[in-house]
């Protein structure tokens, strides 16, 4: 008797150990997937995980809003909006090379910007700390182009899916449907500003997974850009 409970505690014991292998092997099998469709680790996993070529031969314009030229919004603890603007701009511009895109990271007043020419153009932003809102928006030059409002309505719709924020029209401003770049870039560049959230209510969001805003800036790009 006293021989077969330890030989039943035996299986049970190594079907727990195999168990926790196989699970183990899960993860790094995943970990591994994961780091590779994020254009991390050996160059030959990224070849064959990647993500897709979906933007291969494009040009793509990121502005990180402010940066080169002011701080932006200033919170009473002194983060900045310039700050979180270039994290997740950087970010962006990451995850567009890595899908083969021709990436230029702007600053605000870049020297560039004049008559600049591409496929797509993205100001990015944040929203104050003076009020303590949630959401996000997105804007392109008043009576533009038809190409701009697609961009625009990409980004509505992919930034929501990918982040789970809302969208706050309400506080589309002025300043947004006449941002300064619109005028100063190729009429024919589709262009688009977007504030990623608010510096108050979305914080939290903005500053710990500036990955998670930037996945969404570039799905609405890939929308836009390379359609299903």
């Amino acid at each position: 008797m006293a021989n077969g409970m330890r030989a039943g505690a035996l299986r049970r014991a190594q079907q727990t150990l195999l168990v926790m292998v196989v699970l183990a092997v899960v993860a790094v099998v995943a970990s591994t997937w994961m780091a590779a469709r994020a254009g991390e680790g050996p160059s030959w996993l990224q070849a064959i995980f990647g993500p897709p070529q979906t933007l291969t031969g494009l040009r793509i314009g990121i502005v990180a809003g402010h940066a080169g030229n002011d701080t932006g919004a200033v919170c009473p603890d002194g983060l900045t909006e310039a700050g979180v603007n270039q994290a997740v701009a950087d970010a962006v511009a990451r995850a567009l090379q890595r899908r083969g895109a021709h990436v230029d990271l702007l600053a605000e007043f870049d020297d560039r910007l004049p008559g600049y020419q591409a496929d797509a153009f993205v100001s990015i932003h944040a929203d104050s700390c003076e009020y303590n809102l949630s959401g996000f928006k997105v804007a392109s030059l008043e009576g533009g182009s038809r190409a701009s409002d697609a961009l625009v309505a990409c980004l509505w719709a992919r930034y929501e899916a990918t982040t789970g924020l809302k969208p706050h029209p309400d506080t589309i401003t002025y300043d947004m449907r006449g941002y300064h770049a619109f005028r100063e870039i190729a009429a024919a560049t589709p262009a688009a500003i977007i504030e990623t959230g608010f510096l108050s209510g979305d914080r939290r969001f903005l500053t710990r997974h500036p990955d998670r805003a930037a996945a969404g800036i570039v799905a609405g790009v890939e929308c836009f850009l390379a359609p299903e």
